[in-house]
């Protein structure tokens, strides 16, 4: 028996760490967080180890989001070596993003997604449409001001916090389309953004997990602390070859690339979880 645990933890870990290194690479080639690859495998993980369909929604969202704040620290940090971000935007909108992360996350403690999942995947996928046959030029000024900052930060953090992802996702293609930032200085901002998204999300996550006291050992409120140290460890060597990636490819090629990902992630929302 106890051979057979141990086999099975095994397997788990070495699922994890495979998870890790392609999360990794893809949150600092596009500045996504990784949680669109992290949080089907985690939920899957949960299933099968018995966790209530309920609870391992929450427990994937929140994790990922506690991997998705060390993870972005390192690539932010890798993109701020190479002067790639835009903080101009990065602060006022990772602000309001803070606030609509722990708004999210609460949102995602007491509601069901069973209906948010399609209508979101949908929307991604529609975004992504829109950057492979949109304009594939970019205006020279990039626009600025408060207001669509705030905005852009709420509706990024909101979603980051709901869905259990960095918010990349959809803020990357805000920044494109809204505030004309060039592809990579985009990618690059937005993982400053991250920080703060996951933070808030973060925080709602433990406080809402915190009073199930059916979760056992081995959790912080909606944190599974194995999961946690895993990804992480996996995917903070991995960013720094997704960011080296990243500023090597034309930016046309690394928008497409995105744009399949969001595809990709949009299919996932809407077919992968029951």
């Amino acid at each position: 028996m106890h051979l057979v645990i141990a086999l099975d933890l095994i397997w788990v870990i070495i699922i994890l760490l495979a998870t890790g290194v392609i999360a990794g690479f893809f949150s600092g080639l596009l500045g996504v967080g990784g949680g669109f690859f992290m949080v089907p495998v985690q939920y899957l993980l949960l299933l099968d180890a018995g966790i209530d369909p309920t609870y391992a929604i929450r427990i994937a969202f929140g994790t990922s989001l506690a991997v998705i704040f060390p993870v972005s620290c390192a690539t932010a940090w890798a993109h701020q070596k190479r002067g790639a971000i835009d903080w101009k935007a990065a602060l006022p909108i990772g602000i309001a993003g803070m606030a609509g992360g722990f708004a999210g996350g609460s949102c995602a403690a007491f509601l069901p997604v069973g209906i948010l999942k399609p209508l979101f995947g949908l929307l991604i996928t529609i975004v992504a449409i829109r950057l492979i046959w949109g304009s594939s030029k970019c205006s020279s000024r990039c626009r600025e001001g408060i207001c669509l900052c705030t905005l852009a930060g709420i509706v990024a953090g909101l979603l980051s916090g709901l869905l259990g992802m960095g918010g990349g996702f959809i803020l990357v293609p805000m920044l494109l389309l809204l505030f004309n930032i060039p592809i990579h200085r985009a990618v690059a901002t937005s993982s400053a953004c991250i920080l703060l998204f996951s933070t808030g999300g973060i925080v709602a996550y433990i406080y809402h997990g915190a009073m199930i006291e059916s979760l056992g050992t081995g959790f912080i409120g909606y944190i599974d602390i194995l999961q946690w140290v895993v990804l992480t460890g996996a995917m903070i060597p991995l960013t720094r070859v997704g960011v080296a990636a990243a500023h090597r490819l034309p930016a046309e090629r690394l928008k497409q690339i995105f744009a399949i990902v969001l595809i990709l992630i949009g299919v996932g929302m809407i077919a992968i979880f029951p």
